[in-house]
């Protein structure tokens, strides 16, 4: 500890007489005058020696010094006399105390050492360069310099939340433990209780409710052993209406940028909005890179990232370009004589199974792995706690989010006794785990973080457990409030509570938030792609119907009271809505339903439209169409130009034309997820002449 921190000291503590007014650093200015010449016919002088530690005081002494001598002479000679140890440390700054009565400099973080004053005051040398006076009274004591800081944000109109305060170089005294030493910058917020976590961290939990602007906490002196700390600025951010909401922001904000990321379209895909095409080129170049190009140090997790991603995105893992996936993953290679299955730790048996399950694909009899193989050995590395670490033993330092990945993928074995009884153990861990402000503190990550809570959502929501739920509750802030917390302005979500919006924090949230709400609505586990739900909506016209078979859509007319099978035209997806167009002409009779459809319109396609893509747009939307040729203004005329429902029932809306333009505006809003055709039928230009081809736009109310 000593050797630790004898540089820090010596030159920080140049600063510390500004950083602390009323003392002075026992460090010596300049080196070429610590010693102090003593001549023989000098006066003797009695000087008053205190020396105050952390515990209290260690010695009060009255000693006689000769004239000339220094107040770290008289340190010195008054430690010796009552055989109290100390050392003093030289330095390119001069002589520095670094302990007495085994009381080292630096011992809380660096910002920490022996300090002194003369006569109460803090003289501008150091103890070295002080030539003390008849009757001084020179004072050596352990000073620190404190500072308070938090990496809670408060959820404005929340009540009585609790918040963590950390201290910096200093620790906290009983007093801290007083509500009454506490001040608040908000009339209406009270302090309920203080609980001490360590002597440099408490909790502080609030009575109340928050008011949107951000507030002060200030500490009294006694709080702290040494200085007193400077106030800490409370921030308090927006409240989150819902969890679609911040879906529909985060899913915003990741489409406005490249989407390049297997676990974004996977998150995408989930949450029923079409992954760009763009990301296929991505995806084709990540399996020959990181598959192909490199075989001889082949990280099985990419092969498993890459499986899940296939499944998302509607590609066979056998064969992504002559590339089998799954071989990689259930007849994994060796490398340096380690099996790539366990190279990576628990990581590589988990995502194995989270890969093989996506679609529950076969795995040969005579394979190196099978399922049972892969939760065999995932088990036996649980400790004794109920956590799992990161590498394959049962004694590793534990990991919220390796925990919480075992628990994703040991999800569909839950029925199996031992799988259940280690997925409660688990769990249990978690839930004693979680934070007063409702998250995981974990230093290696940097602190609380929005990672490790998406990642237990996940887990959790696997397993049909409630994020929102008591056990998963603390300070009346649950799962899911806390990853709110961390989602930014542009949509995007934050690593820490500091930070600013983040790549992988942004792809681990909208992951997180979707396996919430597939979990509330009953649609099954985030990383399950076998099944398309039978929950589907189907909406079409009353006059056609869909069949669904698996992920397959069968479209049928009625003709003469009877049904029979009509040609697809054309189809879109878009956001998570799938639009087919069925009519008389077309080459088939069946789609497959894209992963992540949410819901699906048929639209009756029952005369040649030059079509328009669809749009997601507001409840109060106005189309402006434009023509070549400026329009009749004609009730008539106009009346061409409409709006009706899936149904195929007109809708009313006001139609204006002006010059070449007509703006089509909504009586009353639009219906909220429901399709709508603005459609354009042989109007006439004010020449009398007909604008013969007709148009359709569809459109989908957010």
């Amino acid at each position: 500890m000593f050797k630790r921190y004898v540089s820090i000291i010596a030159s920080v503590l140049l600063a510390v007489t500004i950083l602390l007014p009323t003392t002075s650093s026992v460090a010596l200015a300049n080196s070429d005058v610590q010693q102090s010449k003593i001549s023989t016919q000098a006066a003797n002088y009695m000087v008053d020696v205190e020396v105050e530690g952390l515990s209290g005081v260690i010695l009060k002494e009255a000693i006689q010094v000769t004239e000339g001598q220094n107040a770290l002479d008289a340190l010195k000679k008054a430690l010796t006399s009552q055989n109290v140890k100390y050392t003093v440390q030289e330095s390119d700054f001069g002589a520095y105390v670094t302990s007495i009565n085994n009381e080292e400099a630096g011992t809380l973080g660096g910002w920490d050492g022996w300090n002194y004053t003369v006569n109460g005051q803090a003289p501008s040398v150091g103890a070295a360069a002080y030539v003390v006076k008849d009757t001084d009274v020179v004072k050596f004591f352990y000073g620190r310099w404190a500072a308070i800081s938090t990496t809670t944000e408060v959820i404005e109109h929340s009540e009585n939340p609790a918040i963590t305060v950390n201290l910096i170089g200093d620790t906290f005294t009983p007093a801290a433990l007083e509500p009454a030493n506490w001040t608040v910058g908000q009339s209406n917020l009270t302090i309920s209780t203080v609980t001490q976590n360590t002597d440099q961290q408490i909790t502080i939990q609030f009575n109340g409710k928050v008011d949107r602007e951000n507030f002060s906490l200030v500490a009294s002196e006694e709080t702290v052993v040494g200085k007193a700390a400077d106030a800490l600025q409370i921030t308090v951010v927006a409240s989150q209406a819902s969890v679609p909401e911040a879906i529909e922001k985060v899913t915003n904000y990741i489409l406005s940028k490249s989407v390049s990321s297997e676990w974004t379209a996977v998150g995408l895909a989930k949450a029923g909005v079409a992954v760009p095409e763009s990301y296929t080129d991505i995806f084709e170049q990540n399996v020959q890179q990181q598959i192909v190009e490199n075989s001889g140090r082949l990280k099985i997790t990419d092969a498993e990232r890459l499986t899940i991603a296939a499944a998302a995105i509607g590609k066979d893992p056998k064969n992504i370009n002559g590339i089998d996936l799954l071989d990689k993953i259930y007849n994994s290679i060796d490398i340096k004589n380690v099996d790539t299955m366990t190279r990576q730790g628990t990581n590589g048996l988990i995502f194995a199974l989270v890969a093989l399950d996506t679609k529950n694909y076969e795995v040969p009899k005579d394979a190196r792995w099978n399922r049972e193989k892969i939760v065999e050995a995932l088990l036996s590395y649980q400790r004794a706690d109920g956590a799992w670490s990161l590498a394959t033993s049962n004694t590793g330092a534990a990991s919220y989010d390796m925990t919480a990945m075992a628990l994703i993928g040991l999800a569909p074995y839950n029925e199996q006794p031992a799988v259940k009884k280690a997925v409660e153990k688990a769990v249990t861990f978690l839930s004693e785990s979680q934070g007063p402000t409702g998250g995981f503190n974990e230093t290696f990550v940097g602190g609380i973080s929005s990672e490790a809570t998406s990642q237990v959502i996940i887990g959790l929501t696997a397993n049909n457990i409630d994020p929102q739920g008591e056990q998963f509750t603390k300070n009346g802030i649950n799962l899911i409030d806390h990853l709110l917390s961390f989602q930014t302005e542009n949509g995007g979500f934050k690593h820490t509570m500091t930070g600013s919006t983040d790549g992988m924090a942004t792809e681990q949230a909208i992951q997180g938030l979707v396996a919430f709400d597939l979990f509330t609505k009953g649609e099954g586990r985030l990383y399950d792609f076998s099944v398309i739900s039978t929950q589907l909506e189907v909406s079409s016209h009353s006059t056609l119907q869909g069949i669904v078979n698996n992920s397959l859509l069968n479209v049928q007319k009625n003709k003469n009271e009877a049904w029979s099978s009509i040609f697809i035209e054309n189809t879109e997806i878009i956001e998570g809505y799938y639009i087919v167009q069925a009519g008389e002409q077309g080459t088939k009779k069946e789609t497959l339903i894209p992963e992540g459809t949410k819901k699906v319109f048929i639209v009756d396609n029952d005369r040649p439209y030059r079509y328009f893509d669809a749009k997601v747009v507001e409840p109060t939307h106005t189309f402006t169409v434009t023509f070549n040729k400026e329009i009749q203004d004609s009730k008539a005329n106009l009346d061409k130009i409409y709006v009706e429902d899936i149904t195929g029932k007109r809708v009313p809306v006001t139609v204006k034309a002006n010059g070449l333009e007509v703006t089509v505006t909504p009586e009353a809003n639009y219906m909220k997820g429901q399709l709508y055709s603005l459609v354009v039928i042989d109007p006439v230009s004010i020449e009398g002449k007909t604008l013969k081809q007709a148009a359709r736009k569809l459109f989908i109310i957010k």
